[in-house]
C-alpha cells in the first residue's frame, strides 16, 4: 500500500491538472466585462441585421479606419476597400430574404480590446410559401477595440465551412 500511495497521489495531481487545463479557455464574464460583452454581441448582431435585412449599405462604419477584413482569403484593408467588398457582394445576392443566425459566441474582453468568435449560418427564404433553406455556414474571428465608448472591428476573419461561393475557390484556405 505504501508503494501505491505515491502513485495514487501522482494520478490525482495529474487528473486535477488536466481538469484545470480543460477550463483554461473558459473565460468568465464578470460585472466589469458584462456591459462590454453585451455591446459586442449587439455590434455583431446589428452588423448582420444591417447587412441582410435593412438594406443599409455603409457597413464600413462598423470598422476602425485602418481595419482589415479577411473573407475566405480575400483581404480588404481600410474603409474604402471594405466598403467595396460589400458593394461587390450586393450584385451577387440571391433572390429571396436572407437571415444570418449567430451561435456560440465566445467573447473575451480585456479593457478596451476584445476578441469574439462566432458560428454563423445563412438561411434564405425564397418566398413565404416555401420552407427556408440553409445556403452557407462558417466561423468568424474578430479583434475589436473600444473608442469613445463604442466598439469597432479592427480585424475580422470570416471563413466558410459549407456552401462556399465559387468566387472564393482560388483564395479559400481551411482554417
Amino acid at each position: 500500500m505504501k508503494k501505491l500511495l505515491p502513485l495514487l497521489t501522482l494520478a490525482a495531481c495529474l487528473a486535477f491538472q488536466m481538469t484545470q487545463s480543460a477550463f483554461a479557455d473558459n473565460v468568465q464574464t464578470t460585472e466589469a466585462t458584462l456591459l462590454d460583452r453585451i455591446q459586442i454581441e449587439d455590434l455583431i448582431s446589428n452588423y448582420y441585421w444591417d447587412m441582410t435585412s435593412t438594406g443599409r449599405h455603409e457597413l464600413s462604419e462598423y470598422y476602425v479606419e485602418e481595419a482589415v477584413l479577411d473573407v475566405n482569403g480575400i483581404i480588404y484593408k481600410g474603409h474604402e476597400a471594405i466598403q467595396s467588398a460589400y458593394a461587390q457582394s450586393e450584385g451577387e445576392a440571391a433572390r429571396g430574404k436572407i437571415h444570418m443566425l449567430l451561435n456560440n459566441p465566445k467573447i473575451r474582453v480585456n479593457g478596451d480590446t476584445a476578441t469574439a468568435e462566432t458560428v454563423w449560418t445563412g438561411v434564405i427564404s425564397d418566398s413565404v410559401r416555401v420552407a427556408p433553406r440553409l445556403f452557407e455556414q462558417g466561423r468568424e474571428f474578430d479583434e475589436l477595440v473600444k473608442k469613445d465608448g463604442r466598439w469597432y472591428f479592427v480585424k475580422r476573419v470570416i471563413t466558410s465551412d459549407a456552401g462556399l461561393p465559387e468566387s472564393y475557390d482560388e483564395t479559400y484556405k481551411q482554417r
